[in-house]
C-alpha cells in the first residue's frame, strides 16, 4: 500500500508542472509590476504601454494553465483513489483463503469506507495544496534572488525552521488518528451487524438498546474527531503564533533594509511583495505536512491487515480423487473435538456423516474446508498433506451446498455460472437435474437469494457446484429447514450425480439411506464407520 503513499505519479508531475507554469506566470506578473511602477512614477507612458501588453498577455496565460491545473487536480484524485481502493481489494483477494476467512470482514469495510475517505481529504488533497504552495514559495525566492542574496537566505532560513515545526508537531496527530480509527471501526461494525439483524432487532423489540448503544459509539467517534481536530488546532496556533511574529519582526527589518538601501519604489514593492508570498507558503506547509503524517498511519493499518504469512502449498491438483483422515484428532486451539479419526473417501463415492447437533460433525467438515489445523495426525488429498496443495487448486475443486452459500444480486443464470462462459446447453441440462426449470434464467435475485424458497435456494447452490464441474461437492445440513418431501428430492437428485459428495447432516431420510456408499456416525468423539444401517436405528435421527 505504501506505493501508493503519494497517490497516482504521472498525474502528480504534471500537476506539479503545471502548478510551477502557473506560480511562474504569476511571478512573472508580479515582476512586470514592480517597472509598471516605476514607469509610471516617471511618466514614461510608451514603456508603461508595452510592459501593460507583455503583463496581458501573461495573465492570459495564466487563465488557461489554471484552468488545465483545476482539471489535472481532479484526474490525480480520481485516479489516486481508484489505485488505492483497487489495490487494497487485490491484495484482500491474495490473502490465503483460511486467513481471511478468520478475520474481521468489518475492519476491511471500515479500511475501504472510512479511513480511505479520511486518507483522501487529509493527504491526497493536502499534497495537492503543498505542492501549489511550494511552487509559489520557489517563485518567491527566486523573485528574492533577484533582488537581494540576503533576503533569500534570510527567507530559507526561516523555510527550513517551519519544516522543523512540522515534524515535531505531527506525532500527535499521529496517535489522536490511530484512537479515532478503531473507534470508526467499531462504529463500522455495529451498523453492519444492525443492519444484518433488523429482522430479528424488531422482532424482539431490542430497537431501544440498539439505539442507545449506536449513540454511544457514534459519541465517541465524534469525541474522538474532536480530539483529532483540538490536537491540530492547538499546533496550528502555536505555529502560527510563532510565524506571524517572525513575519512582522522581518517585515520591519525588510522595509528598514529597503530604504537603507534606496530601493525604488517598484523594487521595495517586489521585494516586499515576494517576501510576503514566501512567508504565506511557509505559514499553510506547516499544518499541511502535520496532517499528512498524522493521517499516513492508516497505511500502516492497511498493511498491517493486508500482510500476512500464507500457509498455501504449492502442489497443483486438477481433481480430488481420494480423502484420507489418517489418525487424526481435530478441534480447535485448546479443546480437541474428535480423537483419531480415520475418514477414508474415494472418487464417486456418496458418503453420509451423521450425528446429533454438537456432536462435531462440524469440525469434520471445517477440517476439510481448511477452516481448522490439524491437532494431530494428517488429512491426506490424492495421497498428498492437505497443507502442502495450493489452496487455489484445492477449492476450485471443492464446492460447498450449504443454508448459507451467498446469492448475488443479479439474475438466475449469473448466479449459477458466476459470471463464468456460458454453456447454454449445459445450463438447461443441469437446471432439470437439479429441479430448477421452473424458474427462468433471466429471473432476477435480490438481497441475497431473499425472493427464493428455501429449496430453491439448496437447488440453486447445487446447480452452481455442477456447472463449475468441483470434483467434490460437500452438503452442510441443507436439510435442516426444508419441507420432508423437499428435503427428500433434493437428497435423492444430489445422490444421482456422477462425483464425490459428502453429506454432513443431523437428518436422514429412510427412503434415501441405500444411496450412500459410507456412512460415518459422530457420536461420542469418535468418528465410526457403521456398516449396518440397522446400527443407527437407534440414533434418533430418521425422519418418518
Amino acid at each position: 500500500m505504501y506505493k501508493y503513499r503519494y497517490g497516482d505519479k504521472k498525474s502528480l508531475m504534471l500537476l506539479t508542472l503545471s502548478l510551477l507554469f502557473s506560480a511562474g506566470l504569476g511571478g512573472i506578473t508580479l515582476y512586470a509590476l514592480r517597472f509598471i511602477t516605476d514607469y509610471a512614477v516617471a511618466g514614461e507612458i510608451n514603456k508603461l504601454l508595452e510592459i501593460s501588453k507583455l503583463l496581458l498577455i501573461a495573465i492570459i496565460f495564466e487563465l488557461v494553465f489554471n484552468l488545465f491545473t483545476s482539471y489535472i487536480k481532479s484526474v490525480y484524485l480520481n485516479k489516486s483513489m481508484l489505485s488505492l481502493r483497487s489495490t487494497y481489494v487485490s491484495k484482500l483477494f491474495d490473502l490465503d483463503i483460511k486467513n481471511s476467512s478468520e478475520n474481521d470482514e468489518q475492519k476491511y469495510l471500515s479500511h475501504l469506507s472510512n479511513d480511505m475517505d479520511r486518507y483522501e481529504t487529509k493527504f491526497y488533497v493536502n499534497l495537492i495544496e503543498l505542492v501549489e504552495v511550494t511552487t509559489l514559495l520557489v517563485v518567491s525566492l527566486f523573485l528574492l534572488s533577484t533582488i537581494n542574496l540576503t533576503l533569500l537566505l534570510l527567507a530559507l532560513s526561516l523555510f527550513g525552521f517551519f519544516i522543523l515545526i512540522s515534524k515535531k508537531t505531527s506525532k500527535p496527530i499521529e496517535e489522536k488518528e490511530k484512537v479515532k480509527s478503531k473507534s470508526l471501526q467499531h462504529y463500522t461494525n455495529y451498523i453492519s451487524e444492525t443492519l444484518k439483524g433488523f429482522f430479528v432487532i424488531k422482532q424482539n423489540n431490542l430497537e431501544k438498546t440498539r439505539i442507545d448503544q449506536f449513540k454511544t459509539l457514534a459519541t465517541q467517534v465524534q469525541e474522538d474527531n474532536y480530539e483529532v481536530d483540538k490536537k491540530a488546532t492547538h499546533i496550528d496556533a502555536l505555529n502560527n503564533f510563532i510565524q506571524m511574529l517572525i513575519m512582522f519582526i522581518l517585515i520591519f527589518v525588510g522595509l528598514f533594509f529597503a530604504k537603507q538601501s534606496g530601493m525604488s519604489l517598484g523594487m521595495t514593492m517586489l521585494a516586499g511583495t515576494a517576501f510576503s508570498n514566501a512567508i504565506g507558503p511557509m505559514q499553510k506547509i506547516t499544518p499541511y505536512i502535520s496532517e499528512m503524517a498524522g493521517i499516513s498511519i492508516v497505511l500502516e493499518e492497511f498493511e498491517e491487515v493486508l500482510t500476512q504469512e500464507s500457509n498455501n502449498g504449492k502442489i497443483n491438483i486438477n481433481e480430488i480423487e481420494k480423502i484420507n483422515f489418517v489418525n487424526s484428532n481435530l478441534g480447535y486451539e485448546d479443546t480437541t473435538i474428535l480423537n483419531n479419526v480415520n475418514i477414508n473417501i474415494e472418487k464417486n463415492q456418496k458418503v453420509l456423516i451423521v450425528g446429533t447437533s454438537g456432536a462435531g460433525k462440524s469440525t469434520i467438515l471445517k477440517s476439510i474446508r481448511r477452516q481448522l489445523p490439524l491437532k494431530s495426525g494428517n488429512i491426506l488429498i490424492n495421497n498428498n498433506n492437505l497443507k502442502d496443495i495450493s489452496a487455489d487448486a484445492y477449492f476450485r475443486q471443492l464446492s460447498v451446498v450449504d443454508q448459507i452459500g451467498f446469492i448475488f444480486n443479479g439474475t438466475l443464470k449469473d448466479n449459477i455460472t458466476l459470471y463464468k462462459d456460458e454453456n447454454e446447453k449445459t445450463l438447461i441440462d443441469i437446471l432439470l437435474r437439479v429441479g430448477l426449470d421452473d424458474l427462468n434464467l433471466d429471473y432476477i435475485l435480490k438481497n441475497n437469494g431473499a425472493n427464493l424458497s428455501g429449496g430453491q435456494r439448496a437447488r440453486l447452490l447445487l446447480a452452481r457446484a455442477l456447472y463449475l464441474d468441483s470434483s467434490l461437492i460437500v452438503c452442510d445440513e441443507i436439510f435442516a429447514s426444508l419441507d420432508y418431501l423437499i428435503g427428500k428430492s433434493i437428497e435423492r437428485r444430489i445422490l444421482t450425480i456422477n462425483k464425490t459428495v459428502i453429506n454432513v447432516s443431523h437428518i436422514i431420510y429412510k427412503e434415501n439411506i441405500n444411496l450412500y456408499d459410507i456412512i460415518y456416525l459422530v457420536k461420542d468423539n469418535q468418528v465410526i464407520r457403521v456398516n449396518n444401517f440397522e446400527e443407527i436405528k437407534d440414533t434418533g435421527l430418521f425422519l418418518n
